[in-house]
C-alpha cells in the first residue's frame, strides 16, 4: 500500500470530501471577488459620471454668467437646480453601488470564515487521526514487545543478579579474576 495515497486509508474519503468542499468554497470566494471587482468598476463609472455632470453643471453656470444681464436670476436658478438634481442622482446611484459592495464584502467575510472553519476542522481531524494511530501503534507495540524468550532471559538475568548479591567477597574476587583473564589463543 502506498503511504502517500490518501484514498487507500479509511480517512481518505473524508479528507477528499473536505478538500472538495474547501475547493468549492474557494471557487465561490473567487466569484465573489470578481463580483466585487465589477461593483468597483461600476462605482468608478458612477464617479466619472458625477465628474461629467459636475462639468456639465459648471458649463451651464458659465453660460448663465454670459447672459447674466438679460436673465441673471432665472439662469442662475436653472443652473443651480440642474446641478442639484445631477448631484442628487449621482449620490443616490453611488449609495446604491456602495450598499451592493458592502453586501459583497460581507459575503466574502462569511466565505472566508467558512473556509477557516473547514481548515480548522480538517486540521483537527488530521491530528485526531494521528493521535488514534499513535495510540493503536503504542498498544500493539506494547502487547507484542516482550516475547517468551525475552521473559526467560530476564528471569535468568534476575537469578544471576540475586546470586551476585549473595556472593561473598572471596567469590566476587574470583568472578572478577575470571572476567579479567585474557582469552586463550588457539
Amino acid at each position: 500500500m502506498n503511504k502517500d495515497d490518501l484514498t487507500a486509508h479509511p480517512q481518505g474519503e473524508f479528507f477528499n470530501t473536505q478538500a472538495e468542499r474547501l475547493q468549492a468554497d474557494l471557487q465561490n470566494f473567487t466569484r465573489q471577488v470578481a463580483s466585487c471587482d465589477k461593483l468597483i468598476r461600476m462605482a468608478n463609472i458612477s464617479l466619472n459620471q458625477i465628474d461629467d455632470r459636475i462639468a456639465a453643471a459648471a458649463q451651464v453656470e458659465a453660460r448663465a454668467a454670459a447672459i447674466v444681464e438679460a436673465s441673471a436670476s432665472e439662469a442662475a436658478r436653472a443652473a443651480t437646480e440642474a446641478a442639484t438634481k445631477a448631484v442628487a442622482a449621482s449620490v443616490a446611484q453611488l449609495t446604491a453601488v456602495t450598499r451592493q459592495a458592502e453586501h459583497v464584502c460581507s459575503d466574502l467575510h462569511r466565505a472566508h470564515g467558512r473556509a477557516a472553519w473547514w481548515n480548522a476542522g480538517y486540521i483537527a481531524c488530521a491530528l485526531a487521526a494521528c493521535l488514534v494511530t499513535g495510540y493503536v501503534t503504542y498498544r500493539i507495540g506494547k502487547a507484542a514487545a516482550i516475547t517468551p524468550d525475552i521473559e526467560r532471559a530476564l528471569e535468568v538475568a534476575e537469578q544471576h543478579e540475586t546470586l551476585l548479591r549473595k556472593a561473598t567477597d572471596k567469590e566476587k574476587k574470583q568472578i572478577a579474576d575470571i572476567i579479567a583473564r585474557k582469552p586463550k589463543s588457539r
